[in-house]
């Protein structure tokens, strides 16, 4: 007789409950998540990701397609592409560019050409289902397809111009046929708001850059491939020319792929027109008789600009080196002028460069309405001129660009200038807002300038810096942290010490020894602050020179709303008594300001947030003002 194990027994009838217990458990279950987990995992597309979405996930297990689409993906597109043809349902439409985008992505590499094939294919279908799918069209606005849509066709269209770029005849019209259909594809070239690809050396997609540096980043959401173009040394190019950047220019833009209605020829025909437009300049276009917003980026062009710029090291060369420097000077703006829009005018201050307005700028031009209304155009010197010599470089920059845009003066846009100028920049600002009369002159020579005897273009140098009248198209001015008064800084022996190696042209040299040679000619406090080293600006920005002098005897205009934005290391309401570590509370202060406002900051005040709001602020109230008098 055999015995039974106990423990075997066990065994068995514990598998057997097990066995028994699985075979009737359900796979339905509920998890408890982080609502932000499941909002990640279901926001993944194609677009973002290396896999289709949910929605598509489902279309394809729906149709019994998802494990053929694992084996074999470009298959499973002709087929959609069939059913498309024959029933172009919204569904099959979004899956079939998804799927055609995700397509190309991998093969861009490996395939370029089958690449450029499936991104047409993910631009054409999506743009047919924004735009010319009656069912899709009549769905909510807040169907999230409508988005999944607009940013598959935006990255296809954005990657075939990347794809493009090398090829000679990128922007050459071209026909082509397939499935059937001949597409005629151009290039757009002109019209209100286009840019001419071909004006830029290269031209960068912004989905694939990452700005630092900056604070914030302006971006607008819309139909479209946000691109950056870039021009190299635009001031030497035809369309751009003078009042351009030196080196590299870096432009907004919003470039669109349109597809024509399928026209019934034979065979039948459709037509594809790539048009670049100017961001700055055109926010919108009409598609189907509906207003589309267009997607723009503002930000990462600025960023590229700046790229290659130290502002440190361009700052103090600008000191140092003002002699080499001065071939750089002028006026340089930052988008192709327009008549439609006012121009801000920002003035740099001693030790620095136009990079130090990046910030602001960015900031300034991420306001739409500022954006739409302005032009910002930004003044470059040698911080190491006399100021006076500065003074009269951005004048005659005003009046050359005056001449060429406005030369009746009768665009009332053109004649809303504004200049915001950071501490020494304040000081040039100041000379394009007085009537200088005789005051300056006075205050150095003995002698009338009529009866002065001096060679003719030493005179006429002399005359341009100490005589002058206001521009009569600056209509407001804000000084940031301006020296009004003169620093005391200046008079510190390591300001002397930096200001012994500041080098300035040999036309200023050559005019203070020649002045100084005569002895006679100079007031006795003009001949005892003079040696035959010429005044630079380190040495002029003491509050006991005769510039700083002078210069408070000469009255800004009365009609001229004026802001001040003034720096003060310790929090206060305060003003009196207070610096911003470089110029004192009292020589910023004007009493006849329109507004004034403390930050808490140093003497770069013009970086912190509170001075752009502030700037922000009066831009809008300038533009109030001219509709209030219109």
């Amino acid at each position: 007789m055999i015995k039974r194990r106990p423990f075997l027994q066990l065994t068995i009838v514990l598998i057997f409950c097990v066995l028994m217990v699985a075979g009737c458990s359900t796979p339905y279950k509920s998890v408890s998540l982080v609502s932000s987990d499941l909002f990640r995992e279901k926001s993944k597309t194609a677009v973002n990701s290396e896999s289709p979405s949910w929605e598509t996930k489902q279309t394809l297990r729906l149709m019994f397609l998802d494990k053929d689409y694992r084996k074999n993906p470009t298959q499973i597109i002709s087929k959609f592409e069939d059913m498309v043809k024959k029933e172009p349902m919204p569904e099959l439409r979004i899956a079939l560019a998804e799927l055609s985008l995700l397509e190309a992505q991998k093969c861009k590499k490996s395939n370029p050409q089958q690449a450029i094939i499936y991104y047409l294919l993910a631009a054409q279908q999506s743009y047919d289902y924004l735009f010319f799918d009656t069912r899709s069209a009549s769905s909510s606005p807040l169907t999230p397809s409508f988005r999944l849509m607009a940013d598959i066709y935006n990255l296809a269209v954005a990657d075939l111009i990347q794809m493009r770029a090398g090829k000679t005849d990128r922007w050459e019209p071209k026909d082509f046929d397939y499935e059937g259909i001949r597409y005629h594809y151009q290039v757009v070239k002109e019209g209100q708001g286009i840019w001419d690809p071909a004006i830029f050396d290269y031209l960068y997609n912004s989905y694939e850059i990452r700005v630092t540096g900056l604070a914030n980043e302006y971006t607008t959401k819309g139909l479209g491939a946000p691109l950056v173009g870039i021009v190299n040394k635009p001031s030497e190019k035809a369309g751009f020319g003078q009042f351009f950047p030196i080196r590299l220019a870096a432009y907004p833009v919003s470039a669109v792929l349109l597809f024509d209605p399928i026209q019934k020829t034979d065979p039948p025909s459709r037509n594809i027109r790539l048009i670049f437009y100017n961001s700055l300049d055109t926010d919108s276009i009409k598609i189907q008789d509906r207003n589309v917003p267009l997607e723009a980026d503002f930000t990462t062009p600025l960023g590229l600009q700046l790229r290659k710029t130290n502002p440190f090291q361009t700052g103090l060369r600008n000191l140092i080196k003002s002699d080499i420097e001065l071939k750089n000077a002028g006026l340089y703006m930052l988008e192709p002028y327009q008549p439609d829009k006012i121009p801000v005018v920002m003035v740099h201050g001693l030790m620095s460069s136009p990079a130090t307005w990046a910030g602001m700028f960015n900031d300034l031009r991420g306001d739409p309405e500022l954006r739409n209304r302005y032009q910002f155009w930004l003044f470059m010197y040698p911080t190491g001129l006399p100021i006076g010599y500065s003074t009269t470089i951005l004048r005659e920059q005003l009046n050359a660009v005056h001449a060429k845009y406005d030369p009746n003066s009768t665009n009332p846009n053109f004649n809303q200038m504004v200049l915001v100028g950071h501490s020494m920049g304040g000081l040039i600002s100041r000379g394009m807002v007085q009537d200088s009369g005789t005051k300056y002159w006075d205050h150095y020579f003995k002698e009338p300038f009529e009866t002065i005897d001096l060679d003719p273009n030493l005179k006429q140098t002399l005359k341009n810096m100490m005589f002058f009248d206001h521009r009569p198209y600056v209509k407001r001015v804000i000084f940031i942290a301006t020296p009004h008064r003169g620093s005391p800084m200046a008079d510190q022996w390591y300001t002397k010490i930096l200001s012994g190696m500041v080098s300035l042209p040999t036309a200023i040299s050559d005019t203070t020894e020649t002045v100084v040679s005569k002895g006679t000619l100079l007031t006795p406090s003009a001949a005892s602050s003079f040696t035959k080293k010429s005044p630079n600006s380190l040495m002029l920005l003491s509050p006991s020179s005769i510039f700083v002098q002078a210069t408070n005897t000469v009255p800004l205009r009365q009609d001229i709303p004026y802001h001040s934005i003034i720096g003060t290391r310790k929090p206060t309401t305060v003003g009196a008594g207070t610096s911003d570590g470089i110029v004192p509370y009292e020589s910023s202060h004007l009493d006849f300001t329109q507004s004034e406002i403390l930050v808490p900051y140093g003497h770069s005040a013009h970086e912190h947030p509170l001075a752009i709001a502030e700037v922000k602020r009066i831009l809008h109230e300038h533009l109030n003002s001219i509709k209030e008098r219109e």
